[in-house]
């Protein structure tokens, strides 16, 4: 018998006896998994027992492949909510330090001034400064503890 031959005969007999519990679970990454092999925290998502059903097998698979695209779909999910995580830490970063680097510009002038839409300068009183150093450090605060926290 040819090798071939012998290699139909054997998978039709396999199909034939088949056992195929598959099971599915989440791994430490958030990658879904898939095999015939029980381990902790898996979930049966189908059973089949002596000879395969074209019918029932394709309706399980599709349901398998349902399931899988649903996971993708999570996994997805979620690292477009790290990104966007991210990219607002990093945006409020951005905030801190320019809150800071006001904050410490006030501090070490000697005087402050407001400019008006002609260019003069109007300084401020002692009792405006201090108050628009409290202000820019509240601000600095604010933000730079929201982004510790």
């Amino acid at each position: 018998m040819s090798r071939i031959a012998l290699l139909i005969l054997l998978s039709g007999f396999m199909v034939g006896l088949a056992h195929a519990d598959v099971y599915r679970w989440v791994g430490k990454h958030g990658v879904v998994h898939y095999s015939d092999q029980w381990v902790p925290g898996a979930k049966l998502v189908m059973r089949t027992s002596g000879s395969l059903h074209a019918g029932s097998s394709a309706a399980a698979l599709r349901g398998i492949a349902t399931e899988s695209k649903a996971a993708d779909r999570q996994i997805r999910q979620a690292a477009d909510e790290r990104a966007v995580q991210a990219k607002e830490a990093k945006l409020q970063a951005a905030r801190c330090k320019r809150a800071e680097a006001l904050y410490h510009r006030l501090i070490y002038a000697h005087r402050l001034f407001t400019t008006d839409k002609h260019g003069r300068r109007h300084y401020l009183s002692d009792a405006q400064a201090t108050a628009a150093r409290a202000k820019a450090l509240a601000t600095m605060n604010r933000l730079c503890t929201a982004r510790a926290g």
